[in-house]
C-alpha cells in the first residue's frame, strides 16, 4: 500500500493496481506451492491476512468517483 500513498491523482491509482496485482500473485504462488507440496499448510490467519490486504487493494482501485 506504501506504492501509492506518495502519489497523487491517476499515479496513485495506477500505484495501488499495481500492488493489487502483486499481492494477488503472491496468494497464487503460495496456493501453487502447497498444490505442488513444495510448502505444507499455511496458517490461517495469514491467508486471512492477504485477503484483507488484497480487499483492500481492491477498495482503493475501484472506489467509485465522488
Amino acid at each position: 500500500m506504501a506504492e501509492g500513498m506518495g502519489n497523487h491523482a491517476g499515479n496513485k491509482r495506477q500505484r495501488y493496481s499495481s500492488a493489487l496485482g502483486s499481492a494477488r500473485e503472491v496468494l497464487a504462488c503460495v496456493q501453487v506451492a502447497q498444490a505442488m507440496r513444495y510448502i505444507g499448510t499455511v496458517d490461517a490467519k495469514v491467508l486471512d491476512r492477504m485477503d484483507h490486504v488484497i480487499a483492500t487493494l481492491t477498495r482503493l482501485v475501484y472506489r467509485r468517483a465522488s
